[in-house]
């Protein structure tokens, strides 16, 4: 049963609840920044749509099937607590198939013209939320992609924030790698190309060669190398094998992915508990929009905008109190139903 103390308020989560369904009632501002308006970041942009090769799909299936379900050794090694991962840009050319990057690129179009989380917003965004929460570079898309990527994860250090990455490598460079060297990194995870069934193959080159030989070198207590699949042939010489975890993909994203590389699971019915509390692992968006975890690619859940409300409010109003009642057991939509992070509990 999802009923435990907010860490951030102090408050129950039932107790914020009660008081947003109280300032409902009493009437509410729209979303303004400081200046009394309506933030407008960024310039649309397009997004370079890249397709991942799936070399008879059935039959590489099948070959996976013999890999690891779930990444046991990986999730053993991220530490539990609250999380607020940034997604830095929209689109995404590394073109992951598991990954349903159209989707959350057309649903965020929809709503917003930024292609890239501009480094000032990310500072005001920053300010409202405390230094307990982790500040992770992943979301839903490759966080170098971003220009400005590094001195976010810089920025964020240096006011006190616990560090977690999660990147391909794609859009870094070598002195980015060498800043980052220089900060105490709580998760490092790299992302390894595999052989071009799921990602696009096409980017891996000398410069991808050389920053993963540099990564391995680096002896970054952190580090931990992951590859959904077979590892590209470039690779397979230059990590060792023992440092390299494999697996296939387990995610269908609620539902998000294709179902011929991952199909999606029974819905829960009833009250269910989410096993990594990723209703606290929330994701922040270009625009200042913060949807409910990294399986919300269509933006289902909502909770607020970081550059008008504070980080505790998020969990005070109605969509976070929804998804409250909803995971114990209350009628209504849900994307934690399709998820395979959820648990059925049939406890009241």
């Amino acid at each position: 049963m999802v009923d435990r103390c907010d860490a951030v308020s102090g408050r129950c989560a039932r107790s914020l609840c009660k008081s947003a369904q109280q300032n409902r009632e009493a009437g509410s501002l729209g979303c303004q920044g400081v200046d009394g308006r309506v933030p407008s970041v960024g310039l649309a942009g397009g997004v370079k749509k890249a397709k991942a090769h799936h070399r008879g799909a059935s039959q590489d299936l099948r070959r996976q099937e013999s890999l690891p379900v779930i990444l046991a050794e990986l999730r053993s090694a991220i530490p539990a607590g609250r999380v607020l991962e940034i997604t830095t840009t929209i689109g995404c050319i590394v073109g992951c198939s598991y990954c349903p990057q159209d989707k959350f690129a057309d649903r965020q179009r929809k709503v917003s013209h930024a292609k890239h989380l501009r480094l000032e917003d990310f500072k005001r965004c920053l300010a409202r939320v405390p230094t307990s929460v982790d500040i992770g570079f992943a979301g839903y898309s490759e966080p170098w992609l971003n220009p400005d990527c590094t001195e976010m994860v810089e920025h964020a250090f240096a006011k006190g924030h616990g560090i977690r990455i999660f990147t391909t490598l794609v859009g870094m460079n070598k002195e980015d790698l060498q800043r980052l060297r220089a900060l105490r990194l709580g998760v490092f995870v790299v992302h390894v190309f595999d052989d071009g069934t799921y990602m696009n193959s096409r980017l891996v080159g000398n410069k991808y060669r050389d920053l993963v030989r540099q990564l391995v070198d680096a002896e970054i207590p952190s580090i931990q190398f992951v590859v959904l699949g077979e590892p590209h042939p470039d690779v397979v010489d230059i990590i060792p094998a023992k440092a390299l975890v494999q697996a296939r993909p387990v995610s269908s994203r609620g539902g998000s992915v294709d179902p011929r590389i991952v199909a999606p699971r029974q819905p829960v019915v009833g009250a269910l508990t989410c096993v990594d509390e990723r209703q606290y692992r929330n994701v922040l968006l270009p625009n200042g929009d913060v949807t409910l975890c990294s399986m919300d690619f269509e933006r289902r859940h909502v909770l607020g905008n970081l550059l008008c409300d504070g980080y505790s409010d998020l969990f005070g109003k109605p969509v976070f109190c929804e998804i409250v009642d909803r995971m114990n057991g209350a009628d209504g939509f849900l994307l934690c139903r399709m998820c395979e992070f959820a648990d059925p509990n049939d406890r009241t």
